[in-house]
C-alpha cells in the first residue's frame, strides 16, 4: 500500500512506500518441500476477475485542501456471504461460475471480455427457470447453499436476501483507514483524518485488446499486455475492522444490486470461504508445507515522470500530479513454507510481491468439477505483506505473509453477526443468537454458557406402551447400544465421524424428541405410521420458518405488535 503525504502549506506531494509488513522472528521458519511446478495449474483464473482496484480519496480543510485526492491504494475482492450451492454455482451470482469454466465454455475470457455465443437465449430460459424453481416457495430470496441445521448457519443468513449484502467487499485494514495504524505511518498530518474525510471506490480493469482477446495467465508476477479500468463502483463509508488488530476490513457496495450485475457482465468472481461447520469438520490438515496457492490482485506502481512533465502547466497536468500510480494486474504462483496460528508464509514465483498486493486474496487451486468445470474458489487467505527481504533468516527473507482463512472466518463471522445485530428487531435477534448457540431447548439439548449440557425437561409423560415403543425407538445414551438396530448403527456411527460431538448430540436429540412425539400421537390419535412421522418432521421446521418469517415482516414494516 502506498500513502500520499498532504501537506497544508504547499500542494507538492511526496509518496511513502511500505511493504505491510510485520517483523517475523528469524527462527520461525518451518520445513519446507517443493512441489514439481510441472503441476498444472489453470492459466484462466486471472486477477481481473477474482480482484479489483481500491481507492481510498480523502479531503480535510484543516489541510487546506478543496477537492477529493488519493490516500492509498491497494487490492480489495468479493467475497460471498452465503455458501456455493451443491450443483457449485455461486449463490445468487450465475455469472461467478461462469467466469472459472474453461476458455471454451465460459461466457468470459481471462481477461474479463465478453465470448459470443451462438445460442445465448438457452443458457438464459435454463438459468431463469432454475432461480424460479429456487425461489416458488418463498415471498423473499432465500439464502443458498446446501440444506443445513439453523446452528450451521452464517450469521446473515438468517436474514432474507433482500435486506442484507450479498457479498463483502474485503480489504486490508491499514489501506481502508490509515489513521487506524500509526505504527505503519508517521505521518502527525495523518492523524486528524478521521471516516468523515474519506470516500472508497473500486475499479474493474480489463485489457486493451479488445473482444474476445484471450490469454493464458503464467502466474508469474505481472501480466504481459496492456489493461485499463473500465468501470467504477462507490462502496459505502462504513468499514468493520477487525477487533484485535488483525489486518482485515470488511465494507460494503453502494446500490448492490445493480452494482453486481454489472461486476458480473464484466466478468467478476466473487469468491468464497468455507462456513465455521466445515472448518470444524475438515479433516484435511490446516497447513501443507509445499502446498500450491495463487497470489493475486493489482500492483501499484509510479507513472512515467516524463510524461507527466509534457503536460505541465495544463489542468491534466494539475490533476495528475496529486497522483501518479497506476494499476497493473498481477498472478503469482506460491508453495507454502511456514504457519504459524495468526499467519502463513508462502514463496512466491514472481519473486517478492509488489506494492498493492496488500488485501489480494489467497486463492486455494480450484479441482475440476462435473464436465470438467473448475469448483467454485475459495480463499485460502488474505495478502497481509512481505517477509523484508533483508530478514536475518535468508530462508524466509522476500516470502509473502497473509493471514490463513479460518481466521478470516472468525472475522467475517464476527462482522456478520455486528450486522445482524442492527438490521433485524433486539428479540429476533436474540432468538438467532440462541438457534446459532443451540440454545433453544425446542430443538434438542439445551446448552449453557460453559458449553455443559443443561437438565433436559421431565419425560414423565413419555408413553408407557412397550409394543408402541420398540416399534419405534431410536436413540439412547450411546449410539452402541442394544436398542439400535445394525442400520441405525451405521447410520450413527457415520455421524461420528463426519460431525462434532455437540453436532451429533443435536441431531440424536431431535430424533428423539420426534420419536416422542410420534409415540405420543399413535398412542392417542392413531394413524398411518408414515404420515404421522412426516407430520411431525414438518413441525421440526415450524420455528424456523417462524422466524425467517418474523424478520421479513420486521425487514418490510409488517411486524404486529402485540
Amino acid at each position: 500500500m502506498m500513502l500520499s503525504v498532504a501537506r497544508s502549506s504547499a500542494r507538492n506531494r511526496s509518496l511513502l512506500y511500505t511493504k505491510c509488513c510485520r517483523g517475523l522472528s528469524s527462527s520461525a521458519v518451518g520445513n519446507h518441500t517443493s512441489n514439481n511446478e510441472s503441476d498444472k495449474i489453470p492459466t484462466n483464473i486471472s486477477p481481473i476477475h477474482t480482484s479489483l482496484a481500491l481507492s481510498v480519496h480523502f479531503r480535510h480543510p484543516d489541510l487546506g485542501m478543496k477537492d477529493y485526492e488519493i490516500l492509498s491504494r491497494a487490492t480489495a475482492f468479493l467475497l460471498n456471504v452465503d455458501p456455493p450451492n451443491p450443483e457449485g454455482e455461486a449463490p445468487n451470482q450465475s455469472a461467478a461460475s461462469d467466469a472459472t469454466s474453461s476458455p471454451s465454455s465460459s461466457t468470459h475470457n481471462s481477461r474479463g471480455l465478453v465470448q459470443k455465443s451462438a445460442f445465448p437465449h438457452l443458457k438464459e430460459n435454463r438459468d431463469l427457470r432454475k432461480e424460479l424453481l429456487r425461489k416458488q416457495h418463498y415471498s423473499y430470496d432465500p439464502a443458498s447453499g446446501p440444506p443445513r441445521l439453523p446452528h450451521q448457519l452464517n450469521w446473515l443468513e438468517f436474514c432474507p436476501t433482500n435486506f442484507r449484502p450479498k457479498v463483502h467487499v474485503v480489504a486490508s485494514s491499514h489501506v481502508i483507514s490509515p489513521w487506524l495504524w500509526p505504527k505503519y505511518y508517521g505521518q502527525d498530518w495523518l492523524q486528524i483524518v478521521t471516516q468523515e474525510h474519506v470516500r472508497y471506490s473500486l475499479e474493474v480493469w480489463s485489457s486493451n485488446e479488445g473482444l474476445n482477446s484471450s490469454v493464458n495467465v503464467g502466474h508469474d508476477g505481472k501480466l504481459k499486455g496492456e489493461y485499463k479500468p473500465v468501470a467504477k463502483f462507490a462502496l459505502n463509508p462504513y468499514p468493520i475492522h477487525h477487533p484485535t488488530e488483525m489486518d482485515l476490513a470488511v465494507i460494503h457496495l453502494k446500490q448492490e444490486e445493480e452494482a453486481l450485475k454489472q461486476m458480473m457482465k464484466l466478468g467478476i468472481q466473487p469468491l468464497n470461504l468455507p462456513t465455521a461447520h466445515d472448518f470444524e469438520n475438515d479433516d484435511s490438515p490446516v497447513f501443507e508445507a509445499g502446498e500450491k496457492v495463487l497470489f493475486q490482485g493489482f500492483e501499484v506502481y509510479e507513472a512515467n515522470m516524463t510524461d507527466q512533465e509534457t503536460v505541465s502547466g495544463t489542468d491534466i497536468a494539475k490533476k495528475e500530479e496529486d497522483d501518479e500510480r497506476v494499476f497493473h494486474p498481477y498472478s503469482s504462483l506460491g508453495n507454502l513454507t511456514f504457519a504459524s496460528p495468526d499467519r502463513f508464509l508462502s514463496q512466491t514465483k514472481g519473486g517478492p510481491l509488489p506494492e498493492g498486493l496488500c488485501g489480494g486474496p489467497v486463492i486455494q487451486i480450484p479441482a475440476s468439477g462435473k464436465n470438467g468445470k473448475q469448483t467454485p474458489m475459495n480463499i485460502r487467505g488474505v495478502v497481509e505483506g512481505i517477509v523484508p527481504t533483508n530478514h536475518d533468516n535468508p530462508q524466509i527473507a522476500g516470502h509473502a505473509s497473509f493471514i490463513p482463512s479460518y481466521r478470516i472466518r472468525e472475522f467475517v463471522d464476527f462482522a456478520e453477526k455486528i450486522m445482524l445485530e442492527q438490521i433485524i428487531d433486539s428479540d429476533l435477534f436474540k432468538r438467532c443468537v440462541d438457534m446459532k448457540e443451540q440454545k433453544n431447548n425446542t430443538r434438542g439439548t439445551v446448552y449453557g454458557d460453559d458449553g455443559n449440557i443443561l437438565d433436559s425437561e421431565d419425560d414423565d409423560d413419555e408413553p408407557a406402551d412397550p409394543k408402541l415403543l420398540a416399534g419405534i425407538e431410536g436413540t439412547g445414551d450411546s449410539y452402541n447400544t442394544p436398542q439400535l438396530d445394525r442400520e441405525f448403527q451405521d447410520i450413527v456411527s457415520s455421524l461420528h465421524e463426519k460431525h462434532s460431538p455437540e453436532e451429533v448430540d443435536a441431531i440424536l436429540a431431535t430424533v428423539e424428541r420426534e420419536r416422542k412425539e410420534v409415540a405420543e400421537i399413535l398412542e392417542k390419535e392413531g394413524g398411518d405410521v408414515d404420515d404421522v412421522i412426516e407430520r411431525v418432521r414438518r413441525k421440526t421446521y415450524e420455528e424456523k420458518e417462524k422466524l425467517m418469517k418474523e424478520i421479513m415482516d420486521e425487514m418490510t414494516g409488517q411486524s404486529k405488535k402485540s
